[in-house]
C-alpha cells in the first residue's frame, strides 16, 4: 500500500530532466528517497563515476548537515540582467533603432563604426575561437578521450588476463584448481612463489609488450587518417575536409605580426577578453559546486552528482583556456623581442632555441626561455584569477541566491568554502602533477612550444589514475 502510495506520488511529480524527478522534494527524517529520485540519482551518480573518476565505482559523497538558518525557501528576484522586465528590453530596442537611423542620416556610423568593425570582428574572432578550442579540448580529453581510454585499458586488462592463463595452463606460473583452469584471490591470480623472481620478470616482459603492441595498434589507424586526409589536400575537390583554419588557435607570429601596436590591439585585446571569459568559468564553477549542494539543502545528505560533474567540466574548460592563453601570450612576447632586438643580435639565438649551445645539436626543437614564460604566465593567470574572483562576491553573490536556496547567511558563509576550494586549485604547487604546468614547461623546453599545449587532466581528487 505504502509503495503504491509512493508510485502515485512519483508519477504526479513535475517532469525534470528525462525522467520524472522533483528535485524540490523535501527529505522526512528516517524515509529514503522516492524511487524515482532515487532512479535519477543512481544515474548521475554512475555517469559522475564515469567521467570524473574514470570508470572507477567510487561511493556517492556524504554532505554535512545545514543549519536552519542557512537554508531559505524564499524566493530570490532575478539579478541584472536577468531581472530586466519585457519593458526595459523593448525600450533597449527602441534606442538602437533610433540611434542607427541618427547615425545613418547624419553619417557618424560611417564616420566611427564602420572603419572599426573589421578590426572589432578580428578581435571578438580570435577570442571566441579561443574559448571554442578550450571547450572543444574538454570534450575531447575529458569525455571521449577519457570513454576510449577506459576501453582501452579494459581491452588491456583482458590480454593481460589472456597471456596469464597461458603462462599458468601450459607453463605452471600458477596454480591450478581441480578442472586445471587458474586459480584467483583477492583480484589476481595465484602466482607460485618465485625466489628468483626469473618468472615475474618474464610474466611483466609479456605484458609490457603486449600493451606496447595495444597502444600501437590503437595509433596506426589514426596515423593512416593522417596520412590519407594529408594526401586528399592535394585534390581541390576534397580540400575542405582538411580546411581547420576556422578552429586553429589564433597564435602571433613573425609573419602575420610586423610591429608592436598589431600585436597589441590583434592579439593582446583577445588575451584580455578571454582572461575574463576565464574569471567568468570560475565564477561559473562557485555557482554550480552550490547548486551540487541542492539535495543537501533538502535533507538528503548527499552531493547532487549532475551539478558536480558539470563543474568539474567547467575547470577542466577553465584550465586548457588558461593553457591556451599561457601559450598566446609567451609566442606574442617572443615576436615583440625578435622585432625589438637587431636581426643579427646574439640574444635572438637565446629567444629562440636553447641557451647552452650544444643543446641545440641534442633538442633542436628545445626553447628554454619559453619554458620559464610558460611557467610564469601559468602563474600569473592563475593568481589573477583567483584575485578577480574574491573581488566578484558582492556581484556573483546574488547569482547564487538566486539559483539556490542558500540564505543571504549561508551564501557568505559558504562563499569562503567554495573560494578557498578554487584558491587550492588554482595554485601552482610545482611537485603536483595534476596542474600539468611542471610537465608543460618541460615538454616546451625540450621540443618547442607546440608541446604546451594542454593534455588531459586528472579530475578525481579520490582515484590516482594518470
Amino acid at each position: 500500500m505504502a509503495e503504491a502510495a509512493e508510485d502515485q506520488h512519483f508519477d504526479e511529480e513535475i517532469a525534470d530532466e528525462l525522467f520524472n524527478v522533483n528535485l524540490n522534494e523535501q527529505a522526512v527524517p528516517g524515509v529514503r528517497m522516492s524511487r524515482g529520485l532515487q532512479y535519477w540519482f543512481e544515474l548521475w551518480h554512475g555517469r559522475y563515476n564515469f567521467i570524473v573518476h574514470r570508470g572507477e565505482d567510487v561511493q556517492p559523497a556524504q554532505a554535512h548537515e545545514y543549519p536552519e538558518e542557512f537554508v531559505t525557501d524564499e524566493a530570490r528576484p532575478a539579478p541584472f540582467p536577468f531581472g530586466l522586465s519585457e519593458t526595459w528590453y523593448c525600450a533597449i530596442l527602441v534606442a538602437l533603432i533610433l540611434a542607427y537611423r541618427d547615425g545613418t542620416d547624419k553619417g557618424w556610423l560611417d564616420e566611427y563604426v564602420y572603419p572599426y568593425l573589421p578590426l572589432v570582428k578580428l578581435v571578438l574572432g580570435r577570442a571566441l575561437v579561443t574559448t571554442v578550442v578550450s571547450v572543444l579540448s574538454t570534450l575531447a580529453f575529458e569525455i571521449f578521450g577519457g570513454a576510449l581510454g577506459q576501453n582501452f585499458l579494459w581491452k588491456t586488462t583482458q590480454l593481460h588476463d589472456w597471456i596469464s592463463v597461458i603462462l599458468i595452463r601450459r607453463f605452471g606460473f600458477g596454480e591450478v584448481d581441480e578442472d586445471g583452469e587458474p586459480m584467483w584471490a583477492d583480484g589476481d591470480f595465484v602466482w607460485i612463489r618465485d625466489d628468483t623472481y626469473r618468472r615475474t620478470a618474464i610474466r611483466d616482459t609479456l605484458h609490457g609488450m603486449a600493451t606496447l603492441a595495444a597502444d600501437y595498434l590503437a595509433v596506426f589507424p589514426l596515423r593512416v587518417l593522417n596520412h590519407l586526409m594529408t594526401l586528399w589536400e592535394t585534390h581541390a575537390g576534397l580540400s575542405w575536409l582538411t580546411d581547420n583554419s576556422r578552429l586553429s588557435l589564433p597564435t602571433p607570429s613573425s609573419d602575420n605580426i610586423q610591429d608592436t601596436r598589431t600585436l597589441l590591439l590583434e592579439f593582446g585585446v583577445p588575451i584580455l577578453m578571454q582572461f575574463c571569459i576565464l574569471v567568468l568559468l570560475c565564477l561559473l564553477r562557485i555557482l554550480y559546486m552550490a547548486k551540487a549542494e541542492r539535495l543537501a539543502m533538502r535533507g538528503w545528505r548527499v552531493i547532487d552528482p549532475k551539478m558536480t560533474i558539470v563543474w568539474h567540466l567547467i575547470r577542466a574548460t577553465a584550465t586548457h583556456l588558461t593553457a591556451y592563453t599561457a601559450y598566446q601570450i609567451v609566442c606574442g612576447i617572443i615576436v615583440a623581442m625578435k622585432l625589438a632586438l637587431p636581426q643579427r643580435s646574439r640574444l635572438l639565438t637565446i629567444v629562440d632555441g636553447p641557451i647552452v649551445p650544444f643543446l641545440g645539436r641534442i633538442l633542436p626543437e628545445g626553447r628554454i626561455v619559453a619554458a620559464a614564460l610558460i611557467f610564469f604566465f601559468h602563474w600569473l593567470i592563475r593568481r589573477a584569477s583567483s584575485v578577480c574572483v574574491r573581488f566578484a562576491r558582492p556581484f556573483w553573490i546574488p547569482y547564487i541566491l538566486w539559483q539556490t536556496r542558500y540564505s543571504v547567511v549561508g551564501a557568505v558563509r559558504y562563499w569562503r568554502a567554495f573560494v578557498e576550494v578554487l584558491d587550492n586549485d588554482l595554485s601552482l604547487d610545482i611537485f603536483d602533477p595534476t596542474k600539468r604546468v611542471i610537465s608543460r614547461a618541460a615538454m616546451t623546453a625540450l621540443f618547442g612550444l607546440r608541446s604546451s599545449w594542454p593534455a588531459k587532466l586528472n579530475l578525481s581528487s579520490i582515484v590516482d589514475v594518470d
